[in-house]
């Protein structure tokens, strides 16, 4: 990557050190360690709002939609899309999260999140929770949000069956359909992976006071695929661990934290989000990080994998196991020692153009 200005290499010299303190913190907590003072209340805001971040799109992006977000108390908060569909918002926490946007033709498009994180609202997360709440219109869902709603188990059951209808699509596009969570796998609409299944699917909800029926069709209007409700879905294991964009998630007892530190980018440039996965320490959360204004993303793995951007996010002590890059995003596998714990645990970091 070509050398950081100034601003950036300032930018990585403070990052880099709150990144590794974090690190530590987290272990030491996790594992019984450090002095037994008590532990300093956390501010208000930070421990009772969450961040929820993602891709509003029908293959192309709905830039400038007003989303809206409701938490199981019915608390509300609403943000605007970018021209790229990308939208970050913060929310009382509650989950869960029920989300809707409204593109260009007027037309509305509903998502759902268990926890804070990535959480995309497309078509097909309409699909899917259209049929966990039995085909009733989602309008009403969203009304009577703070009672009776699918569980997360259903709406993941639902997906599942998404998934099953349209496994040659993803297929297409180099998705694993038996692995692919099409809420809360990160994204962009530029017509590559989830995006170029969405551009070749198009969804029409027509519904009645009661019940909606759904059709799946290619874009030039032939019915690409029946909706058989009792779809048989073996083979196909989605949860809410965080996933990564190849549709491959991150297991269980692992801690991620989702997209949204990115505060205010600046235009032409590229951000790098680093996020931090630890696993084995519950729910003890890593913050991410963002560093903004680099002039370009690594061109390749060599680049990446021996760059000082990379390194400058690491605590000291961690012994890197392994190293990859491909699409702009790069991801670190090492281990840290806290005292006579050893730890492992992964860094993702991913390159926004802006």
């Amino acid at each position: 990557m070509p050398r950081p200005p100034h601003r950036r290499a300032r930018a990585l010299r403070h990052t880099a050190p709150l990144a590794a303190a974090a690190l530590c913190a987290a272990l030491l907590s996790a594992c019984g360690g450090g002095d037994d003072s008590p532990a300093a209340p956390a501010a208000t805001a930070s421990a009772s709002t969450v961040t929820l971040s993602g891709t509003a799109a029908t293959g192309a992006p709905i830039g400038n939609g007003e989303v809206v977000v409701v938490n199981a108390a019915g608390q509300t908060a609403t943000v605007r899309t970018g021209s790229n569909g990308a939208f970050t918002v913060g929310i009382a926490e509650g989950p869960p999260y029920l989300l809707q946007v409204t593109d260009g033709s007027g037309a509305v498009w509903y998502s759902y999140s268990q926890q804070a994180g990535t959480v995309n609202i497309t078509p097909l997360t309409t699909l899917a929770l259209l049929d966990a709440n039995a085909g009733r219109p989602l309008a009403d869902l969203a009304r009577a949000w703070t009672g009776t709603r699918p569980s997360a188990d259903e709406v993941l059951a639902a997906a599942a069956k998404v998934n099953a209808h349209l496994r040659s699509q993803m297929a297409a596009a180099g998705l694993d359909a038996s692995r692919y969570n099409i809420f809360s796998t990160a994204f962009s609409a530029d017509h590559t992976g989830y995006d170029a299944v969405l551009d070749a699917v198009r969804v029409r909800l027509d519904c009645s006071a009661s019940h909606c029926t759904q059709s799946l069709r290619s874009p030039t209007g032939s019915v690409l695929v029946d909706w058989n409700g009792n779809i048989a879905t073996t083979g196909i294991t989605l949860s809410w661990t965080a996933t990564a964009s190849d549709g491959s998630s991150s297991g269980g007892g692992t801690v991620t934290v989702g997209l949204g530190s990115c505060k205010a980018p600046v235009a032409g440039s590229w951000s790098m989000v680093v996020q931090t996965s630890v696993s084995g320490i519950g729910g003890t959360a890593i913050p991410e990080v963002c560093v903004d204004g680099l002039p370009a993303a690594p061109a390749g793995r060599d680049e990446f994998c021996g760059g000082a951007d990379a390194a400058a996010q690491l605590p000291p002590g961690a012994a890197i196991k392994s190293c990859s890059y491909s699409n702009n995003v790069g991801t670190i596998a090492a281990q840290v020692s806290a005292g006579p714990i050893t730890m492992d645990y992964t860094v993702t970091y991913t390159f926004v153009k802006h």
